[in-house]
Protein backbone atom coordinates (compact mmCIF):
# COMPACT_ATOMS: atom_id res chain seq x y z
CA UNK A 1 0.00 0.00 0.00
CA UNK A 2 1.38 3.32 -0.91
CA UNK A 3 0.06 6.27 0.77
CA UNK A 4 1.31 8.80 -2.21
CA UNK A 5 -0.85 6.79 -4.56
CA UNK A 6 -4.04 6.51 -2.29
CA UNK A 7 -3.51 10.62 -1.51
CA UNK A 8 -3.46 11.25 -5.43
CA UNK A 9 -6.67 9.29 -5.77
CA UNK A 10 -8.29 11.03 -3.03
CA UNK A 11 -7.16 14.14 -4.92
CA UNK A 12 -8.42 13.00 -8.48
CA UNK A 13 -11.60 11.84 -7.22
CA UNK A 14 -12.24 15.00 -5.03
CA UNK A 15 -11.71 17.13 -8.08
CA UNK A 16 -13.89 14.87 -10.51
CA UNK A 17 -16.82 15.27 -7.52
CA UNK A 18 -15.95 19.46 -7.99
CA UNK A 19 -14.86 19.27 -4.35
CA UNK A 20 -12.49 21.09 -2.54
CA UNK A 21 -10.42 19.92 -0.02
CA UNK A 22 -12.72 21.79 2.75
CA UNK A 23 -16.43 20.22 1.41
CA UNK A 24 -14.81 16.97 1.52
CA UNK A 25 -13.49 17.21 5.20
CA UNK A 26 -16.77 18.57 6.17
CA UNK A 27 -18.45 15.54 4.53
CA UNK A 28 -16.40 13.21 6.36
CA UNK A 29 -16.59 15.39 9.70
CA UNK A 30 -12.88 15.94 9.59
CA UNK A 31 -10.23 18.69 9.52
CA UNK A 32 -9.44 20.23 5.68
CA UNK A 33 -5.88 19.86 7.26
CA UNK A 34 -6.45 15.80 7.48
CA UNK A 35 -7.51 15.96 4.14
CA UNK A 36 -4.52 18.16 3.19
CA UNK A 37 -2.23 15.45 4.52
CA UNK A 38 -4.33 12.20 2.85
CA UNK A 39 -3.87 14.29 -0.20
CA UNK A 40 -0.16 14.62 -0.43
CA UNK A 41 0.41 11.25 1.47
CA UNK A 42 1.90 12.39 4.40
CA UNK A 43 -0.80 10.10 6.67
CA UNK A 44 -3.13 7.87 5.86
CA UNK A 45 -6.83 8.23 6.79
CA UNK A 46 -7.93 5.99 9.80
CA UNK A 47 -9.19 2.36 9.16
CA UNK A 48 -12.56 4.56 10.59
CA UNK A 49 -12.69 6.72 7.73
CA UNK A 50 -12.32 4.02 4.99
CA UNK A 51 -15.99 3.12 4.59
CA UNK A 52 -17.05 6.93 4.79
CA UNK A 53 -13.92 7.93 2.06
CA UNK A 54 -14.92 5.98 0.08
CA UNK A 55 -18.90 6.30 -0.13
CA UNK A 56 -18.26 9.65 -0.30
CA UNK A 57 -15.79 9.49 -3.75
CA UNK A 58 -17.61 6.53 -4.82
CA UNK A 59 -14.90 3.85 -4.88
CA UNK A 60 -14.66 0.58 -3.17
CA UNK A 61 -12.45 0.30 -0.34
CA UNK A 62 -10.17 -2.06 -1.98
CA UNK A 63 -9.70 0.39 -4.80
CA UNK A 64 -8.95 3.33 -1.82
CA UNK A 65 -6.30 0.91 -0.09
CA UNK A 66 -4.79 -0.15 -3.35
CA UNK A 67 -4.59 3.40 -4.55
CA UNK A 68 -5.87 2.71 -7.94
CA UNK A 69 -9.67 2.37 -9.50
CA UNK A 70 -10.12 -1.65 -10.99
CA UNK A 71 -12.11 -2.21 -14.01
CA UNK A 72 -14.67 -4.19 -13.67
CA UNK A 73 -12.83 -6.78 -15.93
CA UNK A 74 -9.59 -6.31 -13.50
CA UNK A 75 -11.23 -7.15 -10.01
CA UNK A 76 -8.91 -7.44 -6.91
CA UNK A 77 -7.27 -11.00 -6.77
CA UNK A 78 -7.62 -12.59 -2.74
CA UNK A 79 -3.32 -12.24 -2.42
CA UNK A 80 -4.02 -8.77 -3.63
CA UNK A 81 -6.63 -8.20 -1.31
CA UNK A 82 -4.93 -9.60 1.83
CA UNK A 83 -1.87 -7.84 0.96
CA UNK A 84 -3.28 -4.47 0.74
CA UNK A 85 -5.34 -5.21 4.05
CA UNK A 86 -2.09 -6.26 5.82
CA UNK A 87 -0.44 -3.05 4.81
CA UNK A 88 -2.96 -0.78 5.67
CA UNK A 89 -2.96 -1.96 9.15
CA UNK A 90 0.46 -2.10 9.87
CA UNK A 91 0.52 1.47 8.81
CA UNK A 92 -2.08 2.18 11.27
CA UNK A 93 -0.22 0.61 13.76
CA UNK A 94 2.73 2.66 12.61
CA UNK A 95 0.26 5.86 13.02
CA UNK A 96 -1.33 5.11 16.13
CA UNK A 97 2.61 4.69 17.36
CA UNK A 98 3.30 8.17 16.30
CA UNK A 99 0.94 9.48 17.97
CA UNK A 100 1.58 8.14 21.23
CA UNK A 101 5.05 8.84 20.87
CA UNK A 102 4.33 12.58 20.13
CA UNK A 103 1.86 12.38 23.16
CA UNK A 104 4.39 11.44 25.49
CA UNK A 105 6.77 13.94 24.40
CA UNK A 106 3.92 16.49 24.61
CA UNK A 107 3.71 15.39 28.33
CA UNK A 108 7.07 15.32 29.41
CA UNK A 109 7.01 18.55 27.85
CA UNK A 110 4.36 20.03 29.83
CA UNK A 111 5.67 18.39 32.93
CA UNK A 112 9.55 20.39 32.36
CA UNK A 113 7.43 23.74 32.04
CA UNK A 114 5.44 23.04 34.98
CA UNK A 115 8.85 22.56 37.01
CA UNK A 116 9.86 25.02 35.50
CA UNK A 117 7.34 27.40 36.80
CA UNK A 118 6.90 25.92 40.54
CA UNK A 119 10.95 26.79 40.58
CA UNK A 120 10.35 30.48 39.42
CA UNK A 121 7.48 30.90 41.54
CA UNK A 122 9.67 29.38 44.61
CA UNK A 123 12.28 31.71 43.70
CA UNK A 124 9.90 34.78 43.61
CA UNK A 125 8.51 33.98 46.99
CA UNK A 126 11.73 33.66 48.22
CA UNK A 127 12.73 37.00 47.10
CA UNK A 128 10.11 38.89 48.84
CA UNK A 129 10.14 37.17 51.97
CA UNK A 130 14.17 38.54 52.02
Amino acid sequence: MDKERTGQLITELRKEKGLTQKQLAEALNVTDKAVSKWERGLSFPDISMLEPISQTLDISIMELLAGERKGEDEPLTREEAQKIVKESVELSDEEIRHKRERSRLLIIILIVLVLLMISLTLNVISLTQK
